[in-house]
């Protein structure tokens, strides 16, 4: 029993042993994992050709490698990079910072200037040195307005913020940078342009001959000083005002007008513009003083003085061709027709006319009123007097109307029924339906209806029995008998028997020229309303077929 129980407790202790070794064990692989295997950051200077990951490495000698692609990182141009750097399985990140504390070197350039010319930092020094971007700067600003020697002192300074001063001379010649010529003369450039004295010699070199002077450029040449060619310009300037002539001008109150209506024949090289010194008052009748200016694209400047008279419309419109007339009753008038409206201001004022008060189917005296407004308000309103007499149609008024319309639809041979037939259609064609006329006289009737070209169906009747009377063309009328309304047809006897003849337009469109009298009893059957229900004692039969 001891010896089992010694033997248990063995067990035990060894189990004990086997957890603490792998207790230990684990906590070794911890430690190994967490021990540091690359730098915090690794410090180049500005312009380094490359760098090798053995840098970033605590062991140097454990292998490694860059997940950056190191190329694509600007070696010259300062700044902290992040890295990352792959050792065996695991990723680890380190920083690569970018300094630059070497400041730039060049080497100074004496320079020649001319008087006045503009000159830059740059123009002093040459073969620059330097990892990063370098810019060049003046401790103190030259100065090219009077001539001799002078010390010139230059800054560089790189991205990385380190400076060094380099040391120049800069001569000042006695010589014109420039020589002004005005525009749009004739260029006249000698050499001694160039210098205030006789002492210096100048030679142009450039052929200025063909240079444009007509607006203002700058043309750059060479001219020889004492042996030395150097850089100068012509400049080409416009320094002359623009000319201008005053314009006076009229306008009615309320209009305006545009600073260019007050000037004329302008003359200037360049582009101009016009303004008003002090906006006119437009609104207030009388004359007063404008002011324009006329500027140049180059800021030179002409004020220009005219005069403004601002006037006040009191004329109301004129008519013209309003005249009085008279018309027989059932007549139309041309209103309009002839008349005409003039104002002294506006070119097109519109009139209205007033003819409610006139009947022209009734004799008697009538006033229509015309009435016309500017635009200022000014109106005049004028009368003329209707008068409307009573008609009386003759055969021979009638008939005036009638030939020239049967002269035109009608030819020589041709049979009854086929002139028939025309007068059937141009009725049709030339009459329009109205529901009224008057039924006192068809000769009245035939002659309204032939020069209004309207009426109902009395009109229709009306007209086909002047037309078909003076053909020649047997016919009379026929009157609708119960019904609601009247009606009034034509039969005709054009040689061959007696025929229904209706001008006058039928809901169902159906034809209606030559018709029988069963013909018209089935339609008065199928359209209802006695439609050519008449008293057949009355009549003529037509034929049966």
């Amino acid at each position: 029993m001891k010896r089992r129980r010694r033997r248990k407790r063995i067990a035990q202790i060894s189990v004990i042993l086997l957890s603490l070794m792998s207790l230990a064990a684990a906590a070794y692989l911890v430690y190994i994992e967490m021990r540091p295997v690359v730098v915090n950051a690794v410090t180049i200077e500005a312009g380094t050709h490359s760098v090798d990951v053995s840098e970033f490495m605590l062991n140097k000698d454990k292998a490694a490698s860059f997940i950056t692609d190191i190329d694509s990182i600007d070696l010259c141009s300062p700044g902290v990079y992040e890295v990352q750097i792959k050792v065996n399985r695991r990723v680890f990140t380190s920083n690569l910072e970018v300094v630059d504390t070497i400041p730039p070197t060049a080497e100074p350039v004496e320079v020649i200037a001319l008087l006045d010319e503009q000159i830059n930092a740059s123009d002093f020094i040459d073969n620059v040195i330097d990892a990063t971007d370098v810019e060049a700067s003046f401790i103190s600003e030259p100065d090219t307005s009077t001539p001799g020697e002078k010390n010139i002192k230059i800054a560089l300074k790189d991205s990385g913020n380190n400076i060094s001063i380099i040391e120049s001379k800069l001569t000042v010649l006695e010589v014109k940078s420039s020589v002004q010529v005005e525009a749009g003369t004739v260029l006249d450039v000698k050499p001694e342009d160039f210098v205030d004295n006789n002492v210096i010699s100048v030679m142009v070199i450039s052929d200025i001959s063909a240079l444009d002077i007509s607006k203002p450029t700058v043309h750059p040449i060479q001219i020889e000083v004492d042996g030395k060619i150097l850089s100068s310009n012509i400049e080409v300037v416009d320094t002359t005002p623009p000319i201008a002539s005053p314009v006076n001008k009229e306008v009615w109150q309320g209009d305006t007008l545009m600073p260019i209506d007050f000037v004329e024949d302008v003359i200037d090289i360049s582009a101009y513009k016009v303004s008003f010194a002090q906006e006119p008052d437009f609104d207030t009748p009388g004359y007063q003083e404008v002011t324009v200016i006329v500027e140049d694209y180059y800021g030179n400047k002409t004020e220009v003085k005219s005069l403004l008279n601002v006037m006040l419309d009191t004329e109301p419109p004129i008519f013209y061709g309003i005249k009085d007339q008279t018309v027989y009753e059932g007549d139309t008038v041309s209103y309009r027709k002839g008349v005409s409206v003039k104002d002294n201001k506006d070119t097109d004022v519109k009139f209205q006319i007033d003819s409610s008060q006139v009947n022209l189917n009734k004799v008697g005296t009538y006033k229509v009123y015309y009435t016309a407004e500017d635009s200022s308000g000014n109106k005049t309103k004028e009368s003329a007097t209707i008068t409307v007499e009573p008609l009386s149609i003759t055969d021979e008024m009638l008939y005036s109307k009638v030939d020239p319309i049967l002269d035109k639809i009608t030819e020589e041979g041709m049979t009854k029924r086929e002139i028939a037939y025309e007068i059937y259609k141009w009725v049709k064609a030339n009459v329009g339906y109205s529901g009224s006329s008057d039924k006192s006289d068809w000769r009245k009737e035939a002659y309204r209806g032939i020069v209004n070209g309207i009426g109902d169906c009395f009109t229709y009747y009306a007209v086909s029995e002047a037309f078909l009377t003076r053909a020649g063309i047997d016919n009379m009328r026929v009157t609708r008998v119960g019904g609601r309304t009247q009606h009034f047809w034509n039969l005709i006897n054009c040689g061959d028997g007696w025929y229904h003849f209706d001008t006058c337009p039928n809901k169902d469109k159906m034809p209606t020229f030559m018709l029988t009298d069963a013909e018209v009893e089935e339609y008065t059957k199928k359209r209802g309303n006695n439609y050519y229900n008449f008293d057949k004692s009355l009549y003529p039969r037509t034929p049966e077929e």
